[in-house]
C-alpha cells in the first residue's frame, strides 16, 4: 500500500488533520488502537475564550472563536452530526477575591465576561454568598459524536488501520517511510503524550 502520509493517532488532532488531508485529495492512512482513555475521547470539548484564576484571555481567541464555531459546524453538517454548540459558563465566585477579579476583567472591557447583580437565577439551585459571573460565548465541540464519527467514515473509505503503532516495524529513510507493508512519503504522529516514549522525540521537553 501506498500512501502519501501516515498518520498515527486518530483523537482530535488525527481527526482534523485526516479531515484536511482528504479536503487536499492527499492519500493518507490513519493508524489507531482505538483506546477508549484516549484524552481526545475523554475530553468535554471546551472553548472557553477565559482562563485561569485571573480570567485573562486566551491567546488569539479573537481569531480562535469564529474559526472554531464555523469549522466544528461545516464538519458537523458534512457528517450529520452535532459539530459544536454554545455552551456559556456561569462562574460562581468562590470567594470575595475571585469576585474582585472577575469584576476587574469586566470593568477593563473585557468581551467575554459579565457580571450579574442580580444574582438570584440559581439561587434555588445554588448557595453562592459573593455572586456570579458570566462568560460568553463558550462553545462545546462535540467530540464524542465527532470521533467516532469520522472514525466510521475513515473504516468505510478503508483508510484506518486498527491496531497499535509498533515502532519496532518502522523503517525511515531519505526517499521513503516503511511501516510493515506501508509505504508514504511522511509519517505524522498525533498521539499526543504518546510521543513522550518515541525515541524520535527524546530531546523534546514533555511534562510527565
Amino acid at each position: 500500500m501506498n500512501v502519501n502520509y501516515i498518520i498515527v493517532g486518530q483523537g482530535i488532532s488525527g481527526t482534523w488533520l485526516s479531515y484536511y488531508l482528504e479536503k487536499e485529495n492527499k492519500s493518507f492512512l490513519v493508524i489507531d488502537n482505538h483506546d477508549p482513555k484516549a484524552p481526545s475521547r475523554l475530553a468535554a470539548g471546551i472553548i472557553n475564550p477565559v482562563t485561569g484564576r485571573r480570567h485573562v484571555e486566551t491567546w488569539m481567541i479573537d481569531e480562535l472563536l469564529p474559526n472554531a464555531w464555523n469549522v466544528y459546524t461545516q464538519l458537523g453538517k458534512e457528517l450529520g452530526i452535532t459539530g459544536i454548540s454554545q455552551k456559556n459558563v456561569v462562574d460562581f465566585f468562590p470567594s470575595p477575591q475571585m469576585r474582585l477579579s472577575f469584576q476587574q476583567r469586566v470593568e477593563e472591557s473585557g468581551p467575554y465576561v459579565s457580571m450579574n447583580e442580580a444574582g438570584y437565577t440559581f439561587s434555588s439551585f445554588f448557595n453562592y454568598e459573593f455572586g456570579y459571573g458570566e462568560i460568553t460565548p463558550v462553545y462545546t465541540a462535540h467530540l464524542e459524536t465527532i470521533i467516532p464519527t469520522w472514525r466510521t467514515y475513515l473504516k468505510t473509505k478503508n483508510l484506518l488501520l486498527e491496531e497499535d503503532f509498533d515502532l519496532l516495524s518502522l523503517n525511515i529513510s531519505d526517499e521513503k517511510i516503511e511501516y510493515k507493508n506501508i509505504t508514504a512519503q511522511k509519517i505524522i504522529f498525533c498521539d499526543g503524550i504518546g510521543c513522550g516514549n518515541n525515541p524520535y522525540f527524546k530531546n523534546l521537553p514533555f511534562c510527565r
